[in-house]
């Protein structure tokens, strides 16, 4: 092959690379969300099953501290592709709240995962909007649950 052969190979390779779309971005920032929350943690418990159940979503309590929501996905974004890997059938959703009592007050701490249809669970970090629209849901849900605290 002639120097100008090999040249233009390696400007095509190179081209290649300048072109080529960057990788999506990996999510960073919170692994969980907390408030706390003026009511027992069974008053707290009840009422996410509540809502749950309003919305259709599935809800399971698999301890007595801990409400699980799931829900299926048809499609996995390009950034939790790149933390979890390419979508797979049978991917889930997994919302796992924890309670913990202190008194008459909760701290709660809200943490997602993908979960395919393998078992395999992959922890969702929050991008910034994932955490502000999170945020808005948690206070929604303590304003509900401290308005019917204090209707009792």
């Amino acid at each position: 092959m002639t120097r100008h052969g090999l040249l233009l190979i390696g400007i095509l390779a190179l081209g290649g690379c300048v072109t080529a779309a960057p990788p999506p971005p990996r999510p960073t920032g919170e692994t969980a969300l907390r408030i706390t929350i003026n009511a027992s943690p069974d008053f707290v418990r009840q009422t996410l099953l509540m809502r749950a159940a309003s919305r259709g979503a599935s809800a399971r309590t698999p301890n007595a501290r801990t409400v699980v929501l799931e829900r299926p996905i048809t499609e996995t974004t390009p950034a939790l592709a790149a933390v979890c890997g390419p979508h797979k059938p049978g991917r889930r959703v997994s919302i796992v709240i924890s309670t913990e009592g202190a008194g008459n007050r909760t701290a709660l701490t809200e943490r997602r995962f993908l979960i395919d249809g393998d078992g395999t669970r992959c922890a969702v970090l929050l991008t910034p909007e994932d955490v502000a629209a999170g945020n808005r849901s948690l206070a929604e849900l303590k304003a509900q649950v401290e308005t019917q605290m204090a209707g009792r």
